[in-house]
């Protein structure tokens, strides 16, 4: 097992009831990498993220972070984890301000000073480029600013691993960009951060593309990588391409490459 991995994924199954939603999946994601995670609706998204924030064990296989067995590790881990799913968990009736406080007083050590929490939380405010509206409600803020305080209160403790549930569901492409700026601020910084989305937007600027179909794994790699191993000419075409062939043609095609070996948890 590679232990410098942020997450390392092995034959990692899950099942409801008798529907099977991922499948043997073995995936590395990387620390200091933006990992988008995309495919058709009731590809297995969601239960991706649910499984990498401990929201759901496994059926069967193990996910581990930082070499560590989740199931193991869960209580540790969750102080190193940021999750925003894709509904607003915060309180529509606070203020900015307020909602950090909340969420400072939550996640943060009991060490750490009311001084030093303010200044946590005005970093975090002025660093997404709230600090106009810190005092509004969250109920008068737009999709986006919505958005980035969900993103600022996970990372008011500092987390080592961000993951986000369709990161750019209701934004715009201009908000969209902005919250890109900031997961890339945030990766350079060591952390691993892994995202959902349909959008097609802005995958040039992540490391990793991980495809789902069917609860299979059909591909992880760079955009380049992808556009390489499907013949396509962009991004928006690779949902097309894969309706050409069954899926599993697509998931052993994709396991038989040097791409998988490469991105295998076992990899150095």
């Amino acid at each position: 097992m590679n232990s410098n991995a942020g997450f390392s994924l092995n034959q990692v199954t899950y099942r409801a009831g008798s529907r099977m939603i991922l499948q043997e999946t073995s995936l590395r994601l990387n620390p200091g990498e933006i990992t988008a995670v995309i495919g058709p609706s009731g590809s297995g998204k969601s239960t991706l993220l649910k499984l990498l924030a401990t929201v759901w064990n496994p059926s069967s296989g193990t996910v581990y972070f930082q070499g560590q067995d989740l199931k193991d590790s869960r209580a540790d881990y969750r102080m190193k984890l940021g999750y925003a799913p894709q509904d607003d968990v915060i309180h529509r009736d606070l203020t900015v301000e307020d909602s950090f406080r909340f969420a400072a007083e939550l996640r943060l050590p009991e060490w750490v000073t009311p001084e030093v929490a303010q200044q946590r939380m005005d970093a975090v405010i002025e660093g997404l480029g709230l600090g106009e509206r810190r005092r509004h409600r969250i109920s008068k803020l737009s999709g986006g600013q919505r958005k980035r305080v969900n993103v600022g209160v996970e990372l008011l403790a500092d987390p080592e691993a961000l993951l986000m549930d369709e990161a750019a569901s209701g934004l715009d492409p201009a908000t969209e960009g902005d919250l890109m700026k900031i997961l890339a601020e945030i990766a350079e910084q060591g952390k691993t951060v892994v995202l959902t989305t349909h959008s097609m937007e802005y995958l040039d600027q992540v490391q990793k593309i991980v495809l789902l179909a069917q609860g299979l794994l059909i591909f992880a790699g760079s955009l380049a990588e992808l556009l390489v191993h499907f013949n396509i000419p962009h991004i928006a075409e690779v949902f097309k391409k894969i309706r050409e062939r069954e899926v599993g043609y697509w998931h052993t095609r994709y396991i038989s490459s040097a791409l998988a070996t490469r991105q295998s948890p076992y990899s150095s």
